[in-house]
């Protein structure tokens, strides 16, 4: 009876998996693009391909993908494992730097 319990933990608090690709609007690889389970610290990177995988918590999570110079993409997980992204630019005028 004891494993029996012990085993619908361990059910009931699986994680799904999600993979990907993040490109540009080009279909360049982003590399070293964020991607984080909104709302919490867990997160990753895309490699040199602009791949990634992260386990979620669960179906109910929403994912954000971040990278400077381009606009944040938040997707819900709902049932799909596979999230191929396409990034778009961020076009924004500055109005004054300062270097220090």
């Amino acid at each position: 009876m004891m494993l029996f319990v012990l085993f619908s933990v361990t059910v009931a608090m699986a994680q799904v998996l999600v993979r990907g690709t993040v490109v540009d609007q080009t279909g360049e690889s982003v590399i070293g693009a964020s991607i984080q389970v909104k709302g919490t610290t867990q997160g990753t990177i895309t490699d040199i391909d602009g791949m990634y995988s992260l386990e979620v918590p669960d179906n109910k999570a929403s994912l954000e993908f971040t990278y400077i110079g381009y606009q944040k993409v938040i997707l819900p997980v709902s049932s799909s494992s596979s999230f191929n992204v396409v990034m778009k630019e961020d076009a924004q005028q500055l109005s004054e730097v300062v270097v220090t």
